[in-house]
């Protein structure tokens, strides 16, 4: 892959990263005058939390694709 276009994907992956971190602590996940909000019986803050932790996750392994190595790749 070349390296102009590796560092454009890494910026991209870098900017939705710190977009999840601002949403992380924005009223997306924690709601603003609601006492107990939920969805299906669970508070909604660990759905939200949960979605996050998995975009965080994909996240990571999409760095890790851009930045594999060819002589180590399979």
């Amino acid at each position: 892959m070349k390296s102009s276009k590796r560092t454009r994907l890494l910026l991209i992956l870098d900017l939705i990263a710190i977009g999840l971190v601002i949403a992380t602590f924005s009223p997306l996940v924690i709601p603003v005058n609601e006492s107990n909000p939920s969805w299906y019986g669970i508070p909604f803050t660990l759905w939200s939390s949960f979605l996050i932790s998995v975009l965080f996750v994909v996240l990571a392994y999409l760095v890790s694709l851009v930045n594999k190595e060819k002589k180590h790749a399979d």
